[in-house]
């Protein structure tokens, strides 16, 4: 099944006549943009392929948790004895079953609640966790026999003594409560396997591409064409409007004028271009703090105003989740988050198509639930008295069918009313989206420099047009396969469009408004040929002049530098790099750890808050160190510790890099990485410590 869209891709070509009077160039050069698709999609499923390839090597050589591997639903290695596992923190024993339910997608949830009144024992569990859930006795045992039902979690109750699981589907149309009789059951997590669908929906969409791309009946063929063809046709409508210096007029019939005090040059004509009604493509290049989500999310709600639909996606539910908050933030009601309700940050769950559809049927689904108790202690009593309960069964079944229905026209009207929806690139191929009645006016990636091209591909091809916002200066998408990544793979669409057609069809803003000018400067001359200027108010804001702080020669250094060294060139003690003994292929630096302590508690003892400090590194065991050493420390409990990659986005006024890598050979890891330690320095606002 993994490999059915690549053999379908590698062996279809478009048979469809190519419609080059729609896009108004010669036959030739038509036939010319189809063979260039064709060689695309070859490319990129041949990469996709290699790429599948060391993701399921990499999940075989993990570890396996204490549940084993259960592609086919037995495990393949005895289990860890329940307290251990429990004690790790990876698995919870003696649960009953209390309930299930179906959920929008057609998931079986199930909640499960501890024996008696214990609350659950401390768990890594969290939402969107693989878990393997199994009968077991009373001391958590479970038979060689016992099959293994995969399944993931939904949530955890909170008063703590509940936890509810969801099922793709029943298997086989048996409830999955039905397989607990009067048993207890076990959940162990299961390690991370690589995930087929996110293959297979790439390489539906790269056959969609070439079958589809040029032909007239496709909405985004304006997206297709811009890409694939020529300079001097594909960006006809473009040049225009890219070459006009005039201002920050409107394309729309309104005008930015009202809005000029709102934002700076930069913006104003990246909005311009983005409002244009004649451009398939744009890309905004967003460089750091310069305001990027800000601005669109005033461009969706301009957009919406003049009537039409947006689909915004982002390769990470995290991104997805904060352009959702944005866009609420701006005053758009109308939105729509559709994805693993497991997966949704709980402030963006009330705009979730799951919480939105409970709501609109809150009262039929009541009405529902009375009346299937009603039937069931019908259909009880009469089996009981040795009566034929088939009528009453009948009668559940009609009263289950009917409610489905009523859930699946509620999902259909609130997606086909929505203004803006919002998913992962990968989850705009979900038919829930696909379904909402026709294409999107516009598409907009967010942090598409993070996004490989073909993933890119499956919500453009459900718009006219599209923007690509993001920096490709900044994280890059993640590639395990190091052929895959040399062949192309590692390379963002938004990097390739910027420097597509003479960059032509992109735009950079260039006024940033976060970080002090030492800070900033370095950015701007390693990073972006020295374009990114600092606005008045922030270029010298130290962590002096925040209230509360003392005078200190640290409150007053923006940029410093932490050498691990002594002053004859010997690492100080304990200052040289571990490698992670839990086999996690990670590194750890004890002595930098002790250095970033002492630094943070410096901060605080001169008057910074513990929440506007910050610690990052690239390596998880050294966070996981820092996080140990930190808590040692009552006045350090609320400093935050995290990797550079998942703080990407965001922003603190003191921010600590521990690097971690220092040994006798020279080799520096991450430090190598331009992008990353772009990244990590330029989330600091006021002062900035690395480690090295």
């Amino acid at each position: 099944m993994a490999r059915s869209a690549e053999h379908r891709t590698a062996a279809r070509r478009s048979t469809a006549p190519v419609l080059h009077t729609t896009l108004g160039v010669s036959l030739e050069k038509t036939r010319l943009m189809q063979a260039r698709i064709d060689g695309f999609v070859q490319q990129m499923t041949g990469l996709l392929r290699l790429e599948r390839d060391a993701e399921l090597e990499l999940a075989q050589d993990h570890e396996v948790s204490a549940a084993g591997t259960v592609m086919d639903g037995m495990p393949k290695k005895p289990v860890v004895a329940h307290g251990q596992a429990q004690e790790d923190g990876d698995t919870i024993c003696n649960l009953r079953v209390i309930s299930s339910s179906t959920g929008l997608t057609g998931q079986h949830l199930v909640l499960f609640r501890a024996e008696g009144s214990h609350r659950l024992p401390a768990t890594r569990l969290s939402p969107g966790d693989t878990v393997c859930v199994r009968a077991c006795d009373s001391q958590g045992e479970v038979a060689a026999s016992t099959p293994c039902l995969q399944a993931s979690v939904h949530n955890l109750g909170e008063d703590g003594r509940s936890i509810t699981v969801a099922f793709r589907s029943r298997r086989g149309g048996e409830p999955a409560f039905s397989r607990f009789p009067g048993k207890f059951a076990r959940i162990d997590r299961i390690q991370a396997l690589a995930d087929a669908v996110t293959y297979e929906r790439n390489c539906e969409a790269l056959m969609a591409l070439q079958k589809r791309g040029l032909q007239k009946r496709n909405a985004s063929i304006g997206v297709v064409a811009t890409l694939f063809g020529d300079k001097e046709d594909a960006t006809k409508p473009e040049r225009n409007s890219l070459t006009d210096r005039r201002g920050p007029e409107a394309p729309d019939g309104g005008s930015l004028e009202t809005h000029s005090h709102s934002f700076d040059t930069s913006q104003s004509r990246a909005l311009a271009l983005a409002l244009d009604k004649e451009r398939p493509v744009l890309v905004i290049q967003g460089p750091p703090g310069t305001g990027k989500t800000r601005l669109l999310s005033y461009l969706v709600a301009r957009v919406v105003r003049r009537g039409e639909r947006v689909l915004v996606t982002a390769p990470s539910n995290a991104a997805v989740d904060n352009m959702a908050e944005s866009l609420s933030a701006s005053g758009l009601k109308n939105i729509v988050r559709v994805g693993n309700p497991s997966r949704i940050s709980p402030s963006v769950a009330p705009m979730s198509l799951g919480q939105i559809v409970a709501t609109r049927l809150e009262k039929l689904t009541r009405e529902f639930e009375t009346r299937r108790s009603a039937l069931r202690k019908d259909l009880k009593r009469r089996v009981q008295d040795g009566g034929d309960g088939s009528s009453v069964r009948q009668q559940l079944k009609r009263l289950g069918k009917d409610y489905r229905k009523e859930k699946k026209e509620a999902v259909r009207e609130v997606l086909a009313n929505a203004e803006v929806v919002l998913s992962t690139n990968t989850g705009a191929a979900d038919p829930l989206v696909r379904g909402t009645g026709g294409c999107f006016d516009l598409v907009i990636i967010d942090e598409a420099g993070q996004a490989i091209e073909p993933s890119c591909w499956i919500p453009m091809l459900q718009g006219k047009r599209c923007i690509l916002a993001g920096d490709h200066r900044q994280l890059a998408p993640v590639v395990l396969s190091r052929e895959a990544m040399e062949g192309g793979l590692g390379m963002s669409l938004l990097e390739r469009a910027s420097s597509l057609h003479d960059g032509l069809l992109a735009t950079t803003l260039t006024t940033q408004y976060r970080m002090h000018e030492s800070i900033a400067s370095w950015a701007s001359k390693e990073m972006y040929d020295g374009l990114l200027r600092s606005f008045p108010s922030v270029a010298s804001r130290l962590l002096v002049n925040y209230p509360s702080v003392k005078v200190t020669w640290m409150t007053q250094c923006a940029l410093l530098l932490l050498d691990t060294r002594r002053a004859y060139g010997s690492l100080n003690i304990d200052c040289e790099e571990s490698l992670d003994p839990a086999g996690t292929g990670s590194f750890y630096n004890n002595g930098e750890a002790d250095i970033v302590a002492h630094h943070v508690l410096n901060l605080v003892q001169c008057g910074v808050p513990p929440t506007s400090i910050v610690v990052q590194s690239p390596y998880i065991a050294q966070v996981q160190l820092l996080q140990d050493r930190l808590q040692e420390y009552p006045m350090a409990f609320d400093v935050e510790v995290s990797t550079i990659d998942s703080f990407q986005g965001r922003e603190a006024d003191a921010v600590v890099i521990s690097m971690v890598r220092s040994n006798s050979m020279g080799e520096v890891g991450f430090l190598a990485d331009r992008r990353r330690m772009n990244v990590a320095i330029t989330r600091a606002k006021s002062h900035v410590a690395v480690l090295q």
